[in-house]
């Protein structure tokens, strides 16, 4: 049995191979109908990739199925004393360009993508508000 945390409660699942790809989203109002969204997706670590290899994959994935799909800034980071990558990229929605800032790391055999998406323009509002996501982000202790 596994035994897993919700801000809501407890749960445990049987021991069948149960494999979290969780994913929370949050939303938060910006101006007249704009939102600040935030995602956290987790998926395990598949055996022999490396964390770049996951990013690459995503990006590779994002190109495709979002139209005019640019990455702006890649760089190597630190988030919770654990190395990530962290991706900056802007596309276009329903003719409103979009700007999402993500980090990547792999933390307790997991791969854990955050991100933040807003309108362009509200660019400094969306990585403000990741960074102070990433900045108060610690992960368990294992045990």
């Amino acid at each position: 049995m596994v035994a897993y945390y919700t801000n809501e409660g407890a749960f445990d699942l049987p021991g069948i191979g149960f494999e979290d790809r969780t994913v929370n989203v949050f939303e938060a109002d910006l101006r007249g109908n704009d939102k600040l969204g935030f995602i956290v997706c987790r998926t395990k670590m598949p055996e022999g990739k490396s964390l770049r290899d996951m990013v690459v994959a995503h990006v590779t994935h994002e190109a495709k199925r979002l139209r005019g799909y640019a990455i702006l800034d890649d760089k190597d980071a630190t988030w919770a004393g654990v190395p990530a990558i962290d991706i900056s990229s802007r596309w276009r929605h329903e003719g409103q360009a979009l700007y999402q800032r993500q980090a990547h790391l792999v933390a307790s055999g997991l791969w854990i993508l955050f991100g933040m998406t807003a309108p362009l323009e509200d660019r400094s509002t969306c990585d403000d508000a990741l960074l102070h996501v990433l900045s108060s982000f610690r992960l368990h202790e294992q045990g």
